[in-house]
């Protein structure tokens, strides 16, 4: 159960809504020496359907999310176990904005959108194949600037649960080792094409390419920072400036700097950055990104960042990375 957060006065319409939901998840627990290596923790992998009433029938209605995620135990030692949650998926929502029907709903205008989750768990086991799951999550979710209105729903979670597994195991208490004695920290520079779509008016879909140079040193075993810039040829921003007849070129450009976690091959990232080139006047000067990417190999890297300005989301996009 949770409780939507009001960020916008012009949200007043879905003030006291407390969502209400169903999960079911199915995922694989790594326990082997080379998933301990990766972190120190025992991580899992899964997909969670979890059905949501947003108590508020005539305005958010219901919705379904299905997320990928992955979720590090840490504390093995013992019946007490404790993870922490980063996931992102797709979801279904049945009663999207519209001026005439519904225009109270100015947190989403499509039927599908892109939710994200971060939080935590406490995990009790109760037998060898059981556990009982108390988790504290903050959900979003939004079109990622597909179509406006798209201020998107926050609400923090509170979740009570069980985990039933198909075969008894154990955490293992293997040795822990201190991370510099593994070698230098990880240092990367990263090259990364990245390609966003919107649909800034109905049935006129516009895509945008950009490139993303960043750096990340390790400084911890799980974290690193980064510093880097992007450029982006920016056809949302194009509309924008064909509307107000501005006939600037929509080039955005910005440099950020971030943290990311290091989750063996996953790595999932935040960053703040400041516009050097901004010609869009519907944007600030700022912006947040967040990320979860896969790497392939030291090389190769593929995955998804939302780029948003403040609490709403500009867009979501899909990127291709290369390391050096």
């Amino acid at each position: 159960m949770g409780s939507v957060l009001i960020h916008s006065r012009e949200l007043r319409p879905i003030e006291d809504s407390y969502p209400l939901g169903v999960e079911l998840d199915f995922a694989w627990h790594k326990i082997s020496q080379k998933a301990w290596e990766s972190c120190m923790c025992y991580p899992k992998l899964g997909m969670a359907l979890t059905f949501w009433d947003y108590d508020n029938p005539d305005v958010l209605g219901q919705g379904i999310t299905g997320l990928f995620y992955i979720e590090p135990f840490f504390n093995t030692r013992g019946r007490v176990n404790y993870s922490v949650r980063m996931g992102f998926g797709l979801s279904y929502q049945n009663s999207p904005y519209d001026p005439i029907d519904n225009p109270n709903n100015l947190s989403y205008s499509t039927y599908w959108a892109f939710p994200l989750q971060l939080g935590g768990s406490v995990h009790y086991r109760i037998a060898p194949r059981w556990m009982l799951d108390g988790t504290l999550v903050y959900n979003h979710f939004s079109n990622g600037g597909v179509r406006k209105p798209n201020k998107g729903i926050n609400w923090p979670s509170l979740g009570l649960g069980f985990s039933y597994y198909l075969e008894e195991f154990e955490f293992k208490q293997r040795a822990e080792v201190d991370w510099r004695k593994k070698g230098p920290p990880q240092k990367r520079l990263d090259f990364t094409l990245f390609l966003s779509y919107e649909e800034p008016r109905e049935n006129l879909f516009v895509f945008s390419p950009g490139l993303e140079v960043k750096w990340s040193r390790q400084f911890a075993r799980l974290n690193a920072y980064t510093l880097g810039g992007e450029f982006m040829y920016d056809n949302g921003t194009g509309y924008v400036l064909d509307q107000e007849g501005d006939n600037a070129t929509p080039l955005k450009a910005g440099l950020a700097a971030g943290h990311e976690f290091l989750l063996g091959k996953f790595l999932f990232s935040q960053q703040f950055g400041v516009y050097l080139s901004n010609p869009n006047p519907e944007h600030p000067g700022v912006y947040q990104r967040y990320g979860l990417v896969f790497r392939v190999n030291k090389t190769l890297s593929a995955g998804i960042s939302l780029k948003a300005h403040g609490h709403v989301a500009n867009f979501l996009d899909a990127r291709i990375g290369f390391s050096l």
